[in-house]
């Protein structure tokens, strides 16, 4: 059994693709959905199931249904049960109490963390970061919980996760295939996480970091990614983890005072 932590980037999808033709059993870090065996088996264009999920990332959603598509003779499941109770709460107002209750905190915090911005304070902005980061590690150790125990364990079975899901392959004791790690080997560096990546793994882990520090540099980071979807123009070009890779490494080199003129500058513009 293998967990493969990735993100929803064209240019990780050959590397994908080659855990899931090596598999039998393939499991998605989605919620079930109906439309999707309907794409599977002909029924329904993949331009128009991409339509009516209103999706981020349509590129690489278009990219992927067309991938697995192409696999034969290998069962795909949809396993998220967390998000399906989060879609249950929403849609009927009924769902897991616990999911609610979960959902609710860390929106809180993800709305005083918003709302810091207005008040141009950038150490109370950090503290919010902070708060933010350990409430949603929280939440991610309950959906790797849930999710692990609804995973059926199976024989040459691969698990796709996001990154941030090393917990759900310790649950399940499988092995783990970095996608990003697998990059970095490919052009010769060095796989550094993001500061809001290390932050909440950091909470996650119960680990002591300069919290304040990781936070002040995340909030840089976030504000310099791109946010849109970047599509390789070639096979070996990696759009995405080069800009990202190149950022950390900035960002890294940042204390805090650094940290506060940079988000200062860029925003006192906006």
């Amino acid at each position: 059994m293998k967990v493969i932590l990735t993100s929803h980037r064209v240019e990780n999808l050959p590397f994908i693709k080659r855990e899931f033709e090596n598999a039998s059993v393939i499991v998605l870090e989605e919620p079930r959905n109906d439309l999707f065996y309907d794409v599977l088996e002909g029924k329904l264009g993949i331009d128009e199931y991409v339509r009516k999920l209103d999706t981020q990332f349509p590129v690489y959603t278009k990219k992927l249904m067309e991938m697995l598509r192409d696999l034969e003779g290998r069962e795909i499941l949809q396993v998220e049960p967390y998000l399906e109770e989060v879609e249950k709460l929403r849609t009927f107002n009924s769902g897991d109490e616990k999911v609610r209750e979960m959902e609710r905190k860390v929106n809180m915090a993800y709305i005083d963390y918003a709302e810091s911005f207005l008040k141009s304070d950038f150490d109370e902005l950090v503290e919010k970061v902070i708060r933010f980061a350990e409430a949603d590690a929280e939440r991610f150790v309950m959906r790797d919980r849930m999710r692990a125990d609804a995973i059926e364990p199976a024989e040459n079975q691969v698990i796709e996760a996001g990154l941030m899901h090393r917990k759900l392959a310790e649950f399940l004791e499988a092995e783990i295939v970095s996608i990003p790690e697998i990059i970095a080997e490919r052009i010769g560096a060095k796989y550094l996480e993001s500061p809001g990546n290390v932050l909440t793994q950091a909470f996650i882990n119960g680990e002591e970091y300069d919290f304040n520090l990781l936070a002040a540099r995340n909030l840089v980071f976030v504000t310099l990614v791109e946010k849109k979807e970047m599509i390789p123009d070639f096979e070996g070009d990696f759009p995405h983890f080069i800009h990202e890779q190149k950022l950390v490494r900035f960002v890294n080199k940042l204390d805090y005072e650094k940290c506060k003129k940079v988000f200062t500058r860029f925003w006192s513009h906006k």
